[in-house]
């Protein structure tokens, strides 16, 4: 059987390093985080092996490695089945479409626009839900239109049922289930990017939000902080967006007071 690529596709500030820690945390998984920022013109390093000071065991050669052929080296020395990409961005994940070396696979990963307006709101810029509705668009356009294999996913889902949402996400993915993935803090995860969950192995994150991850370090938690820190006006704009108001139809999601949640219990 060919391994897997399983490619994370959402918005900004969705949690789709976490859910990416979490399936990465699987025996036969492997975690890359967005690994597309490996590529940029000014590269991100490894950020477990940055913060420990050594040469990283994976990516240690990855200038010399090129891009479309960077899953296949890692699949090879890691002797795992599964990597998981949370890249999120339609553009990376194109430049793997073809090939034969792995199969391809997609989460689209969608989190409660009131939540990514607040998260956008503490970098002092504009909570744009508009733009959140356009990415999601794209990227179900994306994956209808390429015919790729894919399963929706919710953050609500991932933080108020985790064991049932990681069992059948694993089980999609052919794997058995881990609870233990759950503590991904427990295991080593190498890539670059550093955020909220990766607080919870790396020492120097965001600076702003270094009280909040401290009193949650390792431990799974629902993010609600949108609730009281975003205006009441902004939550009830976005709630009653006539635009919003289709694409969650489209997807058959609704707004509860804690995210998005479907308007029929269906599997994922």
């Amino acid at each position: 059987m060919k391994p897997t690529v399983l490619f994370i596709l959402s918005s900004n500030y969705s949690g789709s390093t976490w859910l990416a820690l979490l399936l990465g945390s699987h025996s036969r998984a492997f975690y890359v985080g967005e690994l597309n920022k490996m590529f940029h013109d000014e590269p991100m390093p490894c950020r477990l092996c940055e913060e420990k000071q050594y040469a990283c065991p994976v990516f240690h050669d990855v200038a010399q490695v090129k891009s479309k052929h960077i899953h296949a080296t890692v699949l090879e020395r890691t002797a795992r089945a599964i990597l998981v990409d949370n890249s999120k961005t339609i553009s990376w994940s194109k430049k793997f479409l073809a090939g034969e070396r792995f199969e391809r696979r997609y989460v689209h990963l969608l989190r409660d626009p009131r939540a990514i307006a607040y998260s956008l709101q503490m970098r002092k810029r504009k909570p744009d839900y508009l733009d959140w509705i356009e990415k999601n668009y794209e990227i179900r356009n994306f994956l209808r239109e390429n015919d790729l294999e894919h399963r929706v996913v919710t953050y609500n889902e991932v933080a108020e049922q985790a064991d049932a949402t990681l069992l059948e996400v694993c089980k999609w993915l052919g794997l058995v289930y881990e609870p233990a993935q759950k503590e991904y803090w427990n295991f080593e995860h190498h890539g670059p990017g550093r955020n909220g969950a990766t607080a919870a192995f790396l020492e120097n994150y965001t600076p702003s939000e270094e009280q909040f991850y401290s009193a949650n370090k390792r431990t799974n938690f629902h993010d609600l902080r949108w609730q009281e820190h975003l205006a009441p006006q902004v939550q009830h704009d976005i709630v009653h967006d006539p635009q919003m108001k289709l694409l969650l139809r489209d997807f058959g999601l609704e707004f509860s007071e804690t995210g998005l949640v479907r308007t029929k219990q269906v599997p994922l």
